[in-house]
This record gives structure tokens, C-alpha cells and sequence, in this order.
């Protein structure tokens, strides 16, 4: 995925026009949770209600990116057990920069 000019075969076939679909528009990485049949669930395309920081989160490292990653997880994948979600988080949260 958009590789530099000199190396766009090791691109994926596809890739731009799944990345489009699944509404990346903020550069790489971009991720999303879809359901059994391919439909989108989340993207990384953070909600930001007061304006500020929204967009795709990429690697979350920074506090509203984690959250973001977090509401992910919870509405992807409800059946995870809070012990789960927090071992996730706490090592986002305490990753080395």
C-alpha cells in the first residue's frame, strides 16, 4: 500500500480500493473490524466531538488514540471480558514511544 515509486510492486493488489472502502484517508496504518460477511463494524477514523485530533489514529500511542482503540474493541468485539480489554490497554498505555 502506497509504496514509494520505485518500489509500487510490492503494493496489494486491491489495496487502495479496499482502503477507500473501508474509509482510510488518513495515511498508514489504517485499520477497521468487520463483521462474518465483510461489512464494516469501526474504522480507525477517530470521532473527535470537540473538533480537534480526529482522523485516523494509526498505532495508537497517544491518550485519545487509545480510547479510540478501546471504543473499537468494545463495539467489535463485545464478548471480550474486561480483563482482556484492560491487558490491551495498559500496554498501549505504557508503550515506549
Amino acid at each position: 500500500m502506497q509504496e514509494h515509486e520505485a518500489k509500487k510492486d510490492l503494493n496489494t493488489p486491491g489495496g487502495d480500493e479496499l482502503l477507500t472502502r473501508l474509509g482510510g484517508t488518513g495515511g498508514l496504518p489504517f485499520f477497521a473490524f468487520l463483521d462474518a460477511k465483510g461489512a464494516m463494524i469501526i474504522n480507525a477514523n477517530r470521532v473527535a466531538p470537540d473538533g480537534k485530533h480526529g482522523g485516523n489514529i494509526g498505532h495508537p500511542s497517544e491518550p485519545y488514540e487509545i480510547d479510540w482503540f478501546m471504543t473499537m474493541l468494545a463495539k467489535a468485539v463485545p464478548a471480550m471480558t474486561p480483563e482482556e480489554r484492560s491487558t490491551i490497554e495498559n500496554w498501549l498505555r505504557t508503550q515506549k514511544k
